[in-house]
C-alpha cells in the first residue's frame, strides 16, 4: 500500500514539473497600455485632434471639459505636441498636450472622470552670444553659426529702424548678439529675447541693450536712446520675407532709386509688404491711373507713404483702417504698368514727393535721467559678456545674475 501511494506520488510530481516548465515558456507581452502622438496642423482643434488619435465622442468630451479649466481649447499652436495613452480595452487613459517647449498639460481618468493639471517643465535660465561676418544674407551667416531663426528675426527687428536688411547687408560686415534662453540639460528648449545686439557696417555702428525699466521698456543705444524710430528703414518686414522664403531659395531684393518718384524693390511675386509706419489707411485696391493694385497711407506730421503695383491687398486693410509698423499690408506683384514683379514705393511730405533714402528721422527721447545709472550699469554687464564672443560660433556663458 505505501509503494502504491509512493508511486502516484512521483507520477504526480512529474507530470507537474513538465506542466511548470511549459507555463515558464516566454510568450509575447500585451501592453497595458498603447500611446499615439502627434502634432497641431494648421486648423487643427482639440476636437479634430481626438478624433484623429480614435478617442471616443464622449470621452473626447469630457476631455476637453475637464482641459477648459487649465487651458483655452481655441489657443492651439501649430507644431504643439499631444499625447494620447488609452489601455488594453481601447479606453483613453491621459492626454497630454504641450503648449510650447515649457508647459504641457495632462487630462487623466479617475474615479468621477476626467480631470487635468498644469505642467511646467523645469528649466534654467543661460546666456549665450555669437558673433560672426555677413557673406551671403544676414540671415544664412547667422544662421550657418548657430543662431536660431527666431533669434535673427529679432536682431533684425532691433534695427529695422537703422538699417535696411534687405539692401543694406553688404559682405564682411559685422554682428554680434548675445541672447538668453531656457535650457534643461545642454538643451535649448526656448530663445527668450536678445538682450544686446551690434551691427557694424564699414564705419558706421550700430548698438542696441534691452533694458526694462519702471516707465520704459525696449532697446537702447549707448546714449540711452531708443533705437526704434517713428518708421522702418523698409517698406519690408525681415521677420515676414524669411518666412516666406523658407521653403525656397533667400532670394536677393535689389533697391533702385528714381530720383523725384520712389524706389523700386525688384523682389518675386507674393513677397510680402510692410507698413513702413503706424497710420491710416487712405486707399487700397486698383488705382487705374498705371500703379495698379496700390495701397496709401497716411502718418502724422503730413506724411503719406505709397505701396504700388501689388498682386494683392492684404485681408483687412482697407480705407479708414489702422496699421501697425511692419505689418503686411499687401504682396509684391507686376499690376499697372509694370515689366516685372517688384514693389513701388513712394513717400510724401506735406504734399511733396522726398527721397526716403534719405530721410533724416529724428533722435528718440532717451531714458529719464534717473534711470540712467542703472542703464549704464546694465550696458556695461551686457559688453563685458558680449566680449566673450569668439568668431562664427556660439559660446555659453555662465547663468545670468538676478534681475
Amino acid at each position: 500500500m505505501r509503494r502504491r501511494v509512493l508511486a502516484i506520488s512521483i507520477a504526480v510530481v512529474a507530470v507537474g514539473g513538465i506542466s511548470a516548465s511549459f507555463l515558464m515558456r516566454p510568450r509575447a507581452r500585451v501592453p497595458l497600455t498603447q500611446t499615439s502622438a502627434g502634432q497641431v496642423s494648421a486648423g487643427a482643434t482639440l476636437s479634430s485632434i481626438l478624433q484623429e488619435a480614435a478617442v471616443e465622442p464622449a470621452e473626447a468630451r469630457a476631455i476637453i471639459a475637464a482641459l477648459r479649466a487649465q487651458f483655452d481649447p481655441r489657443r492651439c499652436g501649430i507644431g504643439d505636441r499631444w499625447e494620447v495613452e488609452k489601455n488594453a480595452q481601447g479606453e483613453t487613459v491621459s492626454f497630454t498636450y504641450h503648449a510650447g517647449p515649457l508647459r504641457y498639460y495632462r487630462v487623466f481618468r479617475d474615479a468621477s472622470g476626467f480631470a487635468a493639471q498644469t505642467c511646467e517643465v523645469p528649466a534654467d535660465r543661460r546666456l549665450f552670444v555669437a558673433k560672426g561676418a555677413v557673406s551671403s544674407s544676414l540671415y544664412e551667416s547667422m544662421l550657418a553659426v548657430g543662431v536660431s531663426p527666431e533669434l535673427i528675426m529679432q536682431f533684425a527687428e532691433v534695427f529695422a529702424s537703422k538699417v535696411d536688411f534687405f539692401t543694406d547687408c553688404r559682405k564682411d560686415d559685422e554682428y554680434c548678439v548675445l541672447w538668453e534662453s531656457f535650457v534643461s540639460g545642454k538643451t535649448v528648449l526656448k530663445d527668450i529675447r536678445v538682450l544686446a545686439a551690434r551691427y557694424a557696417r564699414g564705419d558706421a555702428v550700430y548698438q542696441a541693450f534691452y533694458f526694462s525699466g519702471s516707465s520704459a521698456t525696449g532697446y537702447y543705444d549707448e546714449k540711452g536712446r531708443s533705437v526704434e524710430h517713428v518708421f522702418n528703414r523698409a517698406p519690408l518686414n525681415y521677420r515676414r520675407i524669411s518666412s516666406f522664403f523658407s521653403h525656397r531659395r533667400f532670394h536677393p531684393i535689389l533697391r533702385v532709386y528714381r530720383p523725384h518718384l520712389g524706389i523700386d524693390y525688384v523682389a518675386p511675386t507674393g513677397t510680402p509688404v510692410s507698413a513702413i509706419g503706424a497710420g491710416r489707411v487712405l486707399s487700397a485696391g486698383w488705382t487705374g491711373n498705371g500703379y495698379g493694385i496700390a495701397v496709401k497711407i497716411g502718418h502724422p506730421n503730413g506724411y503719406i507713404s505709397y505701396y504700388g503695383h501689388l498682386s494683392r491687398v492684404a485681408r483687412g486693410v482697407r480705407a479708414g483702417a489702422h496699421v501697425a509698423k511692419g505689418q503686411v499690408i499687401g504682396y509684391v506683384g507686376s499690376t499697372g504698368l509694370a515689366t516685372g514683379p517688384h514693389l513701388d514705393f513712394r513717400l510724401k511730405r506735406n504734399g511733396t514727393f522726398i527721397n526716403f533714402l534719405a530721410l533724416n528721422m529724428p533722435a528718440s527721447e532717451p531714458l529719464p535721467q534717473e534711470q540712467m545709472d542703472v542703464f549704464n550699469s546694465l550696458r556695461a554687464e551686457y559688453a563685458a559678456q558680449m566680449a566673450q564672443a569668439k568668431e562664427s560660433s556660439v559660446v555659453a556663458l555662465p547663468p545670468p545674475k538676478n534681475r
